[in-house]
């Protein structure tokens, strides 16, 4: 089996349809597309099969050098190792503008690293526009136009037979994920950077400016023999914070990244107090039934490390996060890559915990051997009594308790049940839900 597959990387200027046209190649809509030059920031990557061929398909932010802003700058950066490093280059071109200034410049640099080169020309649906292309595109010196549109799909199975003839062939087997993760907190608390860490490489752009990443970035990392899909989200702030759609639709992909997540880690800044928009994020994780790790990150910023002070630390996050008492709390650094590795292990122990299914026997011995600390209830002749406690599903383990009379049972003894079983068994990092049967028996 090959170490990589071929990896195919889209460049181009701002707002040539690269994202575009990688979303309908990808047969998703896994990038965020608008007007508003420079929406694509991070390189985004996924997987393609085309006709037994299969590759990596990388989206790219745009090239133009005009604009050096302390984020374009980190755009720009990335995007040119993905060239360096890559095995076919698709030049992307607007078809419904003249060649500029900065097609030229970046035609240039790719034809100086004298790798494969296919030139796609997007934005054009109809006989109308490919009349209308511009001519000169043939003067950038990167071959024959093949024109394509992002939208419609016009020409993209061409592109693609075009790609697979000029890339290796190479046996693959896609990975059988175990786990996802999402890293979710609010703005600036080093989500990236943990990601980043966590790699050993730049995958993504961090800057200290607020909402620099805007989409979730996903990649897999085999860990302890497990296979392990890690996401960065958008930071998530207060809704009426929210100032632009840009905002509002990384916050909607974060939310929707949360739900289709195994485990959340709820990063924060551990060297800044505690907010409520912290437990407003732990609250989507813990809603969606997640499995969650607090990381109480930037702990090289924290000065005093001692017993007391690190006793300190867990009591103040006790308090902003009670209904997550379960949840392991873990001090890390991105910049010395402080427990990383505790991180990951924690990772693999909650969802291995949350697959669990408890033995008919386990679950008879722990109603029977925990009654309720005061006599079961009865009124009149009815008396309730205790039948059977079953797991009714996994991730996360969720149980149901059958009774005789079960409506006279204060459905508080489910959270003391919760307890016992948590005494007994290790359920860190995962919630655990029990509820009373309450239809007659």
């Amino acid at each position: 089996m090959a170490r990589r597959l071929p990896e195919v990387v889209l460049v181009g200027r701002m707002n040539a349809g690269k994202s575009t046209l990688y979303n309908k190649l990808a047969e998703q809509s896994a990038v965020l597309v608008s007007d508003i030059p420079g929406t694509t920031r991070d390189l985004h990557r996924t997987h393609i099969s085309w006709r037994g061929s299969d590759f990596v398909l990388i989206d790219t932010g745009g090239l133009d050098a005009a604009i050096q802003g302390p984020i374009e700058k980190e755009v720009q950066r990335h995007a040119y190792r993905a060239v360096e490093r890559a095995d076919l280059i698709v030049f992307v071109g607007d078809g419904t503008l003249p060649v500029r200034s900065e097609d030229r410049l970046i035609a240039r640099s790719v034809r100086r690293l004298k790798k494969p080169t296919v030139l796609a020309v997007t934005k054009v649906d109809g006989p109308a526009k490919r009349r209308r292309v511009a001519p000169n595109f043939q003067n950038l010196g990167l071959g024959q136009p093949h024109l394509v549109s992002g939208v419609s799909g016009v020409g993209t199975g061409d592109l693609l037979d075009v790609i697979v003839h000029h890339i290796p062939a190479r046996n693959y087997q896609a990975p059988t994920t175990d786990i996802t993760v999402s890293i979710i907190g609010k703005t600036n608390v080093g989500k990236s950077s943990l990601f980043n860490a966590i790699l050993g490489e730049e995958r993504v752009i961090v800057t200290p400016i607020p909402h620099t990443t805007r989409e979730p970035n996903d990649t897999t990392l085999t860990f302890k023999d497990k296979t392990i899909v890690l996401v960065d989200t958008a930071g998530l702030r207060r809704d009426r914070k929210q100032t632009d759609k840009l905002e509002q639709h990384s916050a909607d992909k974060t939310k929707w990244m949360i739900q289709h997540s195994d485990i959340s880690w709820v990063v924060t800044d551990v060297s800044e107090p505690l907010s409520v928009q912290d437990q407003i994020i732990a609250e989507h994780a813990r809603r969606a039934g997640n499995g969650i790790v607090l990381v109480a990150n930037k702990w090289d910023r924290v000065k005093d490390k001692s017993p007391r002070a690190i006793r300190e630390h867990r009591a103040r996050y006790q308090r902003y996060f009670p209904a997550l008492g379960w949840a392991p709390l873990i001090f890390t650094s991105a910049v010395d890559k402080q427990r990383l590795h505790v991180l990951l292990q924690q990772t693999i122990a909650i969802a291995e915990m949350r697959q669990r299914r408890m033995t008919e026997a386990e679950l008879h011995q722990l109603i029977t051997q925990n009654p309720p600390k005061k006599a079961l209830p009865s009124k009149g002749t009815k008396s309730a009594t205790f039948l059977r406690l079953e797991q009714t599903g996994i991730r996360p383990p969720r149980f149901t308790l059958f009774a005789k009379h079960a409506e006279l049972i204060n459905p508080a003894y489910c959270n003391y049940l919760e307890k016992e079983l948590r005494k007994r068994y290790d359920y860190a990092g995962t919630e655990v839900r029990i509820n009373l049967h309450k239809k007659h028996v």
